[in-house]
């Protein structure tokens, strides 16, 4: 197998551990565009391995900011319900 596409193999294993899945042999050979053997896929999880144990952690960072973006647009909607029902009474008020 070419360089190539073991590059492209070790990508296919970060996108799956992004999407918070643990690339393995029988994923990776499902999982890629190509027909790869069991060798070349235990190849690419080692270099996926090597290579990830060098990169940051952004995944925990990541799924932080989306819960509080998660939380912040819950506590905006809730707010935003309030406003409606104090207009509304407000409007009533004025219209009698």
């Amino acid at each position: 197998m070419n360089n190539d596409n073991i590059q492209k193999l070790v990508l296919l294993c970060h996108k799956m551990q992004q999407e918070g899945v643990t690339p393995s042999v029988g994923m990776l050979r499902s999982k890629a565009p190509f027909k790869v053997s069991v060798t070349e896929a235990i190849e690419t999880i080692k270099r996926f391995n090597v290579s990830s144990a060098h990169t940051p952690k952004k995944v925990v960072a990541t799924n932080n900011a989306e819960q509080a973006l998660s939380e912040r647009v819950a506590q905006l909607e809730n707010e935003v319900e309030l406003l409606k029902r104090s207009l509304s009474d407000v409007i009533k008020q004025l219209s009698k």
